[in-house]
């Protein structure tokens, strides 16, 4: 029994392990928190919704800037939850996506814990052939739970747009970049620095 059990396992994990191979994280599983959470926010925008997504940005200087990084992207999945009580998530639930994340290509580069009031925050990079080429995002407190997953080129500079836009937290004290500069009108130079 205990050896059906395990192939079983395995069996369900072979998905999870080979879709990782382009950045993607399996985060379905996640879904059944909603009855638990007092709110709750499930995105999923694939490649052939991102076009459709953009025009629910707003037009304002952040929204041109979050479009703009939006036509470069192949897929934004946001699974966020906050709950009235603790406990509501389980270690399992974070180690499910964790083991995702050591699948080959993916690189933590930030972890942070603090155990005592059980917050957790790490990031993670998607490389392949030495780009980055997509970014995953753990936020985890004892009754909060939000998983980023951002397929595609990410220019980090401009990854900052994208909080607050179509589910997407704000992440404290991380400031979207400014936008452009509209361009100088014909026959004038620009101002001197």
């Amino acid at each position: 029994m205990k050896a059906t059990l395990t192939i079983v396992a395995l069996v369900l994990l072979l998905p999870v392990t080979a879709r990782a191979q382009d950045g993607r994280l399996n985060l379905a599983f996640l879904d059944r928190l909603a009855e638990r959470a007092s709110e709750s926010q499930n995105v999923t925008i694939d490649p052939a919704m991102l076009g459709i997504a953009t025009g629910f940005v707003p037009n304002s200087p952040q929204g041109a800037a979050a479009k703009q990084v939006m036509s470069e992207l192949k897929g934004i999945y946001v699974r966020s939850f906050e709950f009235d009580n603790d406990n509501a998530y389980s270690l399992d639930d974070l180690n499910a996506i964790r083991k995702q994340l050591s699948a080959p290509g993916w690189v933590r580069v930030i972890s942070s814990e603090e155990k005592r009031d059980r917050e957790l925050v790490e990031i993670y990079f998607w490389q392949q052939d030495g780009k980055t080429g997509g970014i995953a995002i753990i936020a985890a407190e004892a009754r909060e739970l939000a998983v980023v997953n951002i397929v595609g080129p990410i220019d980090f500079m401009k990854l900052a747009a994208l909080q607050g836009v179509l589910g997407i937290p704000r992440v404290p004290g991380v400031v979207p970049p400014p936008p452009p500069a509209p361009p100088a009108p014909p026959g004038t130079s620009p101002p001197n620095r």
